[in-house]
């Protein structure tokens, strides 16, 4: 099963190149500050666990510096590695995004409801 990248805005996954996915720390304190830096509520609330098991980043959202390659087919993160590379800016002005999408839809669910209501 491929691994998708859990950034906003990065459209990468695992079967469509070489690049590493790493998975979510399990450690609370490096998991929040994962969390905060890609700047996605829906994953707020999430344990540790569960980020870790469902969730992963490419290696493109850390420094170079960040990341050890141990072999060639093997590629870790620095035991303080955290993801600071992000594409945030085109994410908020996507029109497209999903949370965009889903505010739009209840809109028009409420608007759809209020003229039945005056009908």
């Amino acid at each position: 099963m491929p691994n998708f990248c859990a950034a906003p805005n990065c459209t990468r996954k695992s079967t469509q190149s070489d690049l590493a996915f790493f998975r979510f720390p399990r450690d609370p304190a490096r998991c929040q500050k994962w969390v905060e830096n890609c700047r996605r509520a829906d994953l707020e609330d999430k344990t540790p666990d569960q980020l870790n098991k469902h969730y992963r980043l490419c290696a493109k959202h850390f420094e170079t510096s960040m990341i050890c390659r141990t072999s060639p087919y093997r590629t870790v993160l620095r035991d303080n590695a955290i993801p600071t590379i992000f594409d945030l800016t085109s994410h908020l002005n996507n029109p497209h995004s999903r949370h965009r999408k889903r505010i739009k839809e209840l809109l028009m669910k409420l608007l759809n409801r209020n003229k039945n209501i005056k009908k």
